[in-house]
């Protein structure tokens, strides 16, 4: 026997042995929970309203289509609602989450407003941006039975008497930034009255307790006939659902808003699965029916990109903060 080359039944054995132990490896690896492939357990979606409103019926739609398309998202969906403080409870529960995809959450433009207010200490550049299942047009609303009849009467009720045409709202979401948005536009002022949310600037409005309120276009439409009137809208073009109603660029105000229905993630939530997280919902999305159950729901059926929806909050924020600044200097 060559000494160089060793004991053939040697070699055979000790290369068995090294099989065998790259198999324990690699068992080992797989059941290794770091390794096992996402998800793997339950994913929890934190709404920050109370159960029934709009966006959480926003959420119960997807729910319903994840449970009945299990391959797109691969989990089932456990909807947490954490309503409070204007959103920033939710929304503080999902920041503040671990960032292993197992919660999520969504809300609207108030992430920008409520910290350009001083109400939280976060905007969207704490998460991770998901992209958006879609939007709300908004308009403004008055009783029917207003003296303000039209979006140029009310205007012109401001300029005439700074401070004394009563908005109904809720200070530092985007129902109060959107009147301070149409106030800088119009070179106007407007009194600001603490309502809350649109359950309760509805009957403050159609009883003429305050003069008008941010409403969005489903809310017109189902309060039409409970003496809510719609005087403009801020969409690109007039709504099909809402055809006379004028949008403010046609009255010489260009203002532009909506309310984005925004997925959010903790911040540092690895790459891919936020990759997976944003296929299931734009997957989601493209189907009829979400469409159509979005559409009952007065809410555009678009999905929205990560890169172009975080563009348009660098946008609103830009805008908003001089807002608070200005708003600011007029009630000292």
């Amino acid at each position: 026997m060559n000494a160089r080359t060793g004991d053939p039944r040697r070699k055979f054995l000790v290369g068995v042995g090294r099989m065998a132990a790259l198999a324990v490896f690699l068992c080992i690896g797989a059941s290794d929970p770091a390794l096992a492939a996402y998800p793997e357990k339950p994913i929890k979606i934190v709404v920050p309203t109370q159960a029934g409103g709009g966006m959480d019926s926003v959420a119960r739609i997807l729910q319903r289509y994840f449970e009945s398309h299990p391959d797109v998202l691969g989990a089932d969906v456990v909807i947490v609602n954490m309503p409070g403080a204007g959103g920033t409870i939710g929304t503080r529960e999902i920041k503040d989450a671990a960032p292993d995809g197992y919660t999520v959450g969504f809300w609207h433009e108030g992430l920008i407003t409520s910290a350009a207010m001083g109400v939280s200490d976060f905007d969207h550049e704490s998460f991770e941006i998901l992209g958006a299942t879609g939007y709300g047009d908004l308009g403004f609303g008055v009783s029917v039975n207003s003296p303000y009849q039209t979006f140029g009467e009310l205007i012109e009720a401001a300029r005439e008497h700074p401070d004394t045409v009563k908005c109904a709202t809720n200070v530092g979401l985007p129902v109060h930034f959107v009147p301070l948005m149409v106030a800088d536009a119009a070179g106007v002022q407007f009194r600001y009255v603490q309502t809350g949310g649109g359950a309760k600037r509805f009957p403050s409005v159609v009883a003429m307790h305050t003069d008008f309120a941010i409403f969005g276009s489903l809310e017109f439409i189902k309060w039409a006939d409970a003496d809510l009137k719609p005087i403009v809208m801020f969409s690109e073009e007039r709504l099909e659902q809402l055809p006379d109603v004028p949008t403010a660029r046609e009255q010489g105000i260009d203002v532009i808003a909506k309310a984005n229905r925004i997925w959010l993630a903790p911040k540092g939530t690895p790459e891919d699965i936020r990759d997976h997280l944003v296929n299931a919902l734009r997957t989601a999305m493209a189907d009829e029916e979400v469409q159509a159950r979005f559409n009952e729901l007065g809410v555009v059926p678009a999905y929205v990109e990560p890169d172009a929806l975080r563009a348009e909050l660098d946008g609103w924020k830009a805008h908003t903060e001089p807002l608070v600044a200005k708003a600011r200097e007029l009630q000292k």
